[in-house]
């Protein structure tokens, strides 16, 4: 397998993944409630109290009782110098909140106590193009729960329904087909990235191990250390002016036959670097004769 195999390759899965990448984005930003008649930036509708409809903003969870288990979260970092300034769930539609260019961590509830929620970290299509929309929330980054303390200056966090609600949206959506077949085609076509970095690995290891059982009848034969021991059990060719031209594989075939007749290169010694700087790759497959 060669290097141009393994960048064709991840060409196509680069290529596959931004496709999956363009249509998962567009489906997870229309998941959420958004409203069309708002106008300006967050500050001016703050200034001019023209703040979104309640329907589509995303309800804010202030209190144990606001949630459940089994149900998503989304939880906005509210700290920093990149944080929003503003009540981000009561300024912002659902869908601008789930773009905050913050990106909005989104968690699933799994346990409660009196003043906090236990959650574990869900990924989203924000993360990559591995995010599997069609058991969306079934994995989590970690199964060990974090602790979320409510009512925080650190944060805010929002209820997006239940992950059972939000899956069934994601497969009801008119691009989920698409994204299925776009996101099928970026598995399949990362399978061949590893495929052929599996193959070139193997490749490797054989050239390898060709190159250290002839290194030193080469390098005799040669007169110059055309092989030599990089360390680590790595074999690594030197082309030097001298023998540039042994990158030739008809003038080292030809150059080892001249050794071999002159008696540098006994018949099994001859026979034995000619078949394992094939298998390097340094020689081609002699042409087959005919009767």
């Amino acid at each position: 397998m060669q290097s141009t195999d393994i960048h064709a390759a991840r060409r196509r899965a680069a290529d596959a993944q931004r496709a999956v990448n363009t249509v998962s984005a567009l489906l997870w930003r229309s998941l959420w409630p958004d409203d069309a008649k708002l106008r300006g930036n967050a500050q001016s509708r703050v200034m001019l109290d023209d703040l979104p409809a309640s329907e589509a903003r995303i309800p804010a969870v202030t209190e144990v009782g606001d949630t459940s288990i089994g149900d998503l979260l989304v939880v906005v970092d509210t700290t920093g110098a990149s944080g929003p300034s503003f009540d981000v769930l009561g300024v912002l539609t659902g869908s601008e909140v789930m773009d905050l260019a913050t990106a909005p961590k989104v968690a699933k509830v799994v346990g409660t106590t009196a003043k906090t929620v236990s959650v574990v970290m869900i990924p989203t299509p924000r993360d990559g193009w591995e995010c599997n929309l069609d058991g969306f929330a079934e994995r989590s980054y970690d199964p060990t729960a974090v602790t979320l303390t409510l009512k925080t200056k650190t944060r805010r966090i929002g209820r997006l329904g239940t992950a059972l609600d939000v899956r069934q949206r994601i497969s009801d959506h008119s691009l989920f087909g698409e994204w299925q077949r776009a996101y099928e085609s970026a598995k399949t076509a990362q399978k061949e990235v590893e495929a052929a970095v599996s193959a070139r690995v193997a490749a490797e290891a054989l050239r390898q191990q060709a190159l250290k059982r002839v290194a030193s009848i080469v390098n005799r034969a040669l007169g110059v250390q055309m092989i030599s021991d990089v360390g680590g059990s790595l074999m690594q060719l030197q082309f030097s002016d001298y023998h540039y031209f042994f990158r030739d594989q008809e003038n080292l075939r030809v150059h080892l036959a001249g050794l071999h007749s002159v008696g540098k290169l006994t018949a099994e010694e001859h026979e034995l670097v000619t078949e394992q700087l094939t298998v390097a790759g340094m020689l081609a497959e002699p042409p087959r004769t005919t009767a």
